[in-house]
C-alpha cells in the first residue's frame, strides 16, 4: 500500500514538474518573440524615418516598399531572436517610420526609445537588464548609445540648449551598459558613441 502511494505521489509530483517546465518554456518563448518584434521595429522604425525624411525632402512620390521593407532583415543578428519575428517587427517600425517622416508628423523617437534598459546611475554601469548573446555586443552598444542620446536630446530640446551631442557626459564616456564579459571597452565605446550621435541627432531634432 505504502510503495503504491509513493508511487502516485511520484507521479503527481513529476507531472506537475512538467507542467511548469512547460508553462516556463512557452512563457519564455513569448518573451523571445516580443524582444525580436521589438527590436525589428526599432530597428524599422529609424530606417524607415531616415527614407521617409529624404522622400519628403526631394519632394519624392510616396515609395515605401524599398529593398530594406521587403527583406526586413537589416540590422538582424542571430542574438536578436526569431528572425521572422524581427522581420515583422522592423516592416511594422518601418512602415511607421516612413509615414511619420512622410507627412511631417512628429517622431515618435523618444516614445519608442525612450525606456531604461540599463541602470543610469554609475554604480551600476555593469548591471545588464536585457540578455546579450555572443556576437551581439556591437548591436547592444549602438542600441544602448542610440536610447541615451535620444534623451540627452529631447531634454536638451525641451530645456533650449545648444545642439552638442558630443560634449554630453554619457558621450564623453562611451561605456554605460558594459561588462567586462562584452571584451574590448574601446570596440563598444565606439559603436555606443555611434548610436548616441544618432540617437541626439533624431531626439534634438536635427533631422526633422
Amino acid at each position: 500500500m505504502c510503495s503504491r502511494l509513493s508511487r502516485v505521489v511520484l507521479m503527481v509530483g513529476t507531472a506537475t514538474l512538467l507542467m511548469g517546465w512547460a508553462v516556463t518554456s512557452s512563457a519564455l518563448a513569448k518573451d523571445d518573440k516580443y524582444l525580436a518584434r521589438q527590436h525589428g521595429h526599432e530597428h524599422g522604425y529609424r530606417d524607415g524615418y531616415d527614407h521617409g525624411r529624404e522622400d519628403r525632402d526631394r519632394h519624392g512620390k510616396y515609395h515605401l516598399e524599398t529593398k530594406d521593407y521587403k527583406e526586413g532583415d537589416r540590422g538582424y543578428n542571430k542574438h536578436l531572436g526569431d528572425k521572422d519575428e524581427y522581420k515583422q517587427g522592423y516592416r511594422s517600425g518601418y512602415k511607421d517610420g516612413y509615414d511619420d517622416a512622410y507627412y511631417n508628423r512628429a517622431a515618435k523617437f523618444t516614445e519608442i526609445y525612450g525606456r531604461e534598459s540599463v541602470p543610469e546611475s554609475r554604480g551600476d554601469r555593469n548591471v545588464t537588464i536585457v540578455e546579450v548573446r555572443p556576437g551581439g555586443y556591437a548591436d547592444f552598444a549602438y542600441d544602448q548609445g542610440y536610447r541615451d542620446g535620444i534623451r540627452s536630446g529631447q531634454k536638451d530640446l525641451t530645456e533650449h540648449a545648444r545642439f552638442e551631442p558630443a560634449d554630453q557626459p554619457s558621450y564623453r564616456d562611451g561605456d554605460h551598459g558594459y561588462s567586462r564579459s562584452y571584451g574590448d571597452i574601446e570596440a563598444y565605446k565606439r559603436n555606443y558613441r555611434e548610436g548616441f550621435m544618432r540617437g541626439y541627432q533624431d531626439g534634438y531634432g536635427r533631422w526633422r
